[in-house]
């Protein structure tokens, strides 16, 4: 009776207990034929089934030969049977179970039943498989960034790193996780300022930022670095993460934009000092133009100085003007057969006063036979004069310069030798670089802007050559030389044909009637004096609105207009004047410091007729109004 009582005790406790529980408590035969639920409703029936229908009903298809597998050996061992798997809920819906059954055994040890429980471990699955996702998209960032990725624990030793930070070191990942920076080839120096800064971040919990240069399979390399705290659960640090980024092609650019800005600077030195020589003699001329009365002699010599000096200021904007159009692309040659001689006599005519200022002794040594060029006759020329400038420049007086052509197979070769005083070796590569002085120190012998060769270069390159600079150090001389495409020699002319030796140049058409304006009021009225001197009549006007108002009563012909001036600039004072009556058929000309390509395409767009970059050249002036005028007639 005592025993039964008990029993019942028993029983009623374990109901209690499997009542209480969330889970699925089930009884299964001895064979797991046949289910039976004690309790639990998460996706079985009470009633039992047979023949293993529950198994059809509840396991995941994919997942029931695996658990099939399982429950097979617990039988076999008559041990405990446990497994993961999907099964269909209540409702129909999938979701996870994990489930657990012990096999109960008789007095021979035979299994009678099992007995189990099976819990709802769908939220668990899916945080787990929403963690795994992440991962695997962490993973592939990492493994993909072009960054360095790591981890080190709290002993200074990686517990991961990313394929790239593997490759650097040249390491397989068992390899290299779980050493220190020292182990995977750190320089000491280096090794002990990570183990330094990894105990700054624990000790701080603030990240730590630097600059480091490593030498790994990629060779000597500069590299930005971060390293950041790992905050547990706790509120601890439990590891220190780092990202490193490449930065060596930027400290490249840097060091160049640094380079480039050094030599700019060196250069607006350089450019004003170029501008302040011809000044000083132009300023001393102007003084004895304001002698009373100063004798033909000085001002013979006062215009000649100032004419002189003048070309020299305009040569150099000139190459800077070209320097920009080459870069841009927007030079456009003037190609046609030309003889080596006419283009080489040009340039010695061009630099034969600072030949002769050094007392150079000058060598020419070029074939009698016509050695024919295809190009632009005038920038070959300028080619030329550049390094025969060059050569008289930094040659010591009573030096000599050598001038060679001969043709080469199907190329020319032009080379202008100097004894002076030569280029260090270190220089070579770099001699043909823009703002560039080979002697830069030397200031008060030298001049130039250091644009000239780099401007022979690109002209040269242009027409499908070369140039190569040889010296074999200081004080030895310098040899550039130019290669360019031969051409055949050109076909006897016929008889009777005659070359139109002609002078080309024209004066302006007396009578014509011309309005100038500019801000600068030397500028206009000596424009105006000296197109007086041509028989022209002459308005000057020193702003749009000025100009705009001696329009209907001076009826000009011709308008040359300033762009640069202050309140209504040229560009709107050209649209204004061809929005009247008088100003649709009247010719403009824009005067102008901006001489680009996109300057004189905006003139055009603006209205004018021709653009022309100060200080102008009165021949071509005169050409430019004679042939206006003769259209406009």
């Amino acid at each position: 009776m005592i025993a039964e009582h008990v029993a019942a005790d028993s029983e009623a406790r374990f109901r209690a207990l499997v009542t209480a529980s969330s889970d699925v408590v089930f009884r299964m035969s001895a064979d797991f034929r046949e289910l039976r639920q004690l309790e639990g409703r998460m996706f079985m029936e009470a009633s039992p089934l047979p023949n293993r229908e529950w198994f059809e009903k509840y396991v995941f298809p994919a997942d029931r030969e695996r658990v099939m597998c399982t429950i097979q050996e617990a039988i076999n061992r008559k041990s405990m049977f446990e497994s993961e798997h999907r099964v269909f809920r209540a409702g129909g819906s999938v979701g996870w179970t994990h489930a657990r059954s012990v096999p109960m055994l008789d007095a021979a040890g035979e299994i009678v039943e099992w007995i189990g429980m099976a819990s709802d471990i769908t939220p668990r699955k899916r945080a787990e498989q929403e963690f795994a996702d992440q991962r695997r998209m962490y993973e592939a960032i990492l493994t993909n960034t072009p960054d360095l990725a790591y981890v080190w624990d709290l002993e200074h030793r990686f517990i991961y790193a990313n394929e790239g930070l593997l490759r650097m070191w040249g390491r397989t990942w068992n390899e290299a996780i779980g050493k220190n920076c020292l182990e995977l080839g750190y320089e000491p120096w280096h090794a002990a300022l990570h183990d330094r800064e990894i105990e700054q971040v624990i000790a701080t919990r603030l990240p730590v930022r630097g600059e480091v240069p490593f030498s790994g399979c990629f060779g000597r390399r500069y590299y930005d670095y971060l390293l950041v705290p790992v905050i547990g659960a706790t509120g601890e640090v439990e590891a220190v993460a780092g990202t490193t980024r490449d930065v060596t092609e930027h400290k490249r650019l840097e060091s160049s934009l640094l380079e480039a800005d050094r030599r700019k600077d060196e250069f607006l030195a350089t450019l004003a000092h170029e501008l302040r020589n011809p000044l000083a003699p132009i300023r001393n001329a102007v003084q004895l133009l304001k002698v009373s009365h100063p004798s033909e002699d000085a001002l013979r010599m006062s215009r000649e100085i100032i004419e002189r000096q003048i070309n020299h200021m305009v040569r150099l904007i000139d190459d800077l003007m070209d320097v920009s159009r080459i870069t841009v692309g927007q030079v456009n040659l003037r190609n046609e057969r030309a003889p080596l001689r006419r283009v080489l006599e040009d340039a010695l005519e061009a630099v034969q006063p600072a030949i002769d200022a050094g007392k150079h002794r000058l060598q020419i040594d070029i074939p009698e036979a016509a050695l024919q060029i295809e190009g632009d006759p005038t920038r070959l020329s300028q080619v030329f004069q550049n390094l025969l400038d060059n050569a008289a420049k930094y040659t010591p007086p009573g030096g000599t310069i050598t001038l060679r052509a001969k043709r080469v197979g199907d190329q020319i070769q032009v080379s202008v030798r100097d004894t002076g005083i030569g280029i260090a070796s270190d220089m070579h590569p770099r001699v043909f670089e823009l703002f560039t002085r080979v002697h830069a120190g030397d200031r008060i012998k030298t001049s130039g802007l250091g644009i000239g060769l780099s401007l022979a270069r690109k002209l040269v390159e242009l027409h499908l050559g070369t140039i190569e600079v040889h010296s074999d150090g200081p004080g030895t001389g310098s040899e550039f030389i130019v290669t360019l495409p031969a051409l055949d020699a050109e076909p006897t002319a016929a008889p009777g044909a005659a070359v139109d030796a002609s002078d080309s140049r024209v004066t302006t058409a007396n009578g014509q009637r011309l309005l100038v304006v500019d801000d600068n009021r030397d500028a206009a009225e000596s424009l105006g004096m000296l197109l007086e001197l041509e028989n022209c009549k002459v308005s000057v006007a020193y702003d749009g609105r000025q100009a705009l108002e001696v329009l209907d009563n001076f009826k000009p012909d011709i308008a040359l207009l300033d762009i640069g001036m202050p309140g209504m600039d040229g560009y709107e004072l050209a649209r204004r004047i061809r929005a009247t009556q008088r100003g649709r058929n009247m010719v403009l000309v824009a005067l102008t410091g901006w001489g680009q390509a996109e300057d004189k395409k905006r003139a055009i767009d603006a209205g004018f007729d021709e653009h022309l970059t100060k200080p102008v050249d009165p021949d071509m002036l005169s050409r430019v109004l004679h042939l206006r005028h003769s259209v406009a007639a």
